[in-house]
């Protein structure tokens, strides 16, 4: 056998092999997503100075009243007996992609939705500037 046919079916293999991982490494990322249609949503706005301050004044007029100011979840008019998520942590309950926080705000958390939808509130580009500002924020 020549070495170049040789070569055919070992670089078969090391395809076959690389796809193999590849489709394990989509699958994990999909698992890995709380709302695997939320996080294929990509954000529209440019994190910038401007789309942050513009967040951080959403946020301040419907956000920090249950959130509190720091984004730490300890908001004094959070509805009684919920504990809003901490939003400058590592963990996010609902998803971290920009798709699935812009998704939670929008919509609301169910199933009782103790986070209300803003979806009626905020306009979209509203919503992309506080995900903007969230990550500006958080912990890295």
């Amino acid at each position: 056998m020549s070495s170049s046919s040789s070569r055919v079916p070992h670089l078969t293999i090391v395809a076959a092999v690389a796809a193999c991982i590849m489709s394990i490494g989509v699958a994990v990322s999909a698992q890995n997503a709380k709302n695997p249609e939320a996080a294929k949503i990509k954000n529209p706005v440019k994190s910038s100075p401007d789309s942050i301050a513009a967040g951080k004044a959403a946020y301040g007029k419907y956000c920090k009243f249950c959130h509190a100011e720091d984004a730490t979840g300890n908001g004094a008019l959070a509805p009684k007996d919920t504990h809003p998520p901490n939003l400058v942590d590592a963990t996010w309950d609902h998803g971290s992609t920009d798709g699935e926080i812009f998704t939670s705000i929008k919509e609301g958390i169910g199933p009782k939705f103790d986070m209300k939808p803003m979806k009626t509130k905020m306009m979209d580009t509203d919503i992309w500037n506080v995900v903007n500002y969230l990550h500006s924020i958080a912990k890295k």
